[in-house]
């Protein structure tokens, strides 16, 4: 059976495809499960800034990490 990609920070999802990465490469590379990565990135899990960041870093360093999660700043600033 198939694992859907349910992303939910489009930039991001935008940006992995760009760049041929998935969440199972991503998760590796960050030592975290496929499953823990996929959880926190469809927000059934909260993402804490040190992850956003370590993301960003490592796998998009040329943009900004609000840009990649502009859903969550989103979401936290009308809160």
């Amino acid at each position: 059976m198939a694992r859907e990609n349910k992303i939910m920070f489009k930039n991001l999802r935008a940006e992995m495809a760009r760049n041929g990465l998935n969440i199972t490469i991503m998760a590796k590379e960050l030592g975290m499960t496929r499953d823990t990565l996929s959880y926190k990135l469809a927000g059934k899990r909260a993402i804490n800034l040190d992850e956003a960041m370590r993301i960003a870093r490592t796998f998009f360093p040329e943009h900004d990490v609000y840009y990649l999660f502009q859903e969550l700043s989103e979401e936290k600033c009308s809160a």
